[in-house]
């Protein structure tokens, strides 16, 4: 369980910029592009709170209390990235019209 949330958070954040990105430089329909972004996000922290969920359910407080730092950070930067790409996107659909 604890593997497939790990791996599945990664490729939904990596997703999640590749989306905004391609926001920033598709010329059809950039806010469809951030609303996929922003909906692979929230599935990326959704999975690591599943699997917060798991370790607290077998009691594997030690995990959680090694890791809590580092999965806060990642999902900091991830929704800081994210949010900067959008807008980025966002903006420049509004410049093109």
């Amino acid at each position: 369980m604890t593997s497939f949330c790990m791996i599945g958070s990664l490729i939904l954040g990596i997703g999640a910029w590749i989306s905004a990105f391609a926001g920033i430089i598709s010329r059809k329909q950039p806010c469809l592009f951030s609303a996929g972004s922003f909906a692979l996000c929230a599935l990326s922290l959704l999975l690591q709170l599943l699997e917060i969920k798991y370790l607290a359910g077998i009691g594997d407080f030690s995990a959680i209390d090694d890791t809590i730092h580092a999965v806060v950070l990642a999902a900091s930067v991830l929704v800081g990235v994210a949010v900067i790409l959008n807008a980025a996107a966002i903006v420049r659909a509004k410049r093109r019209k």
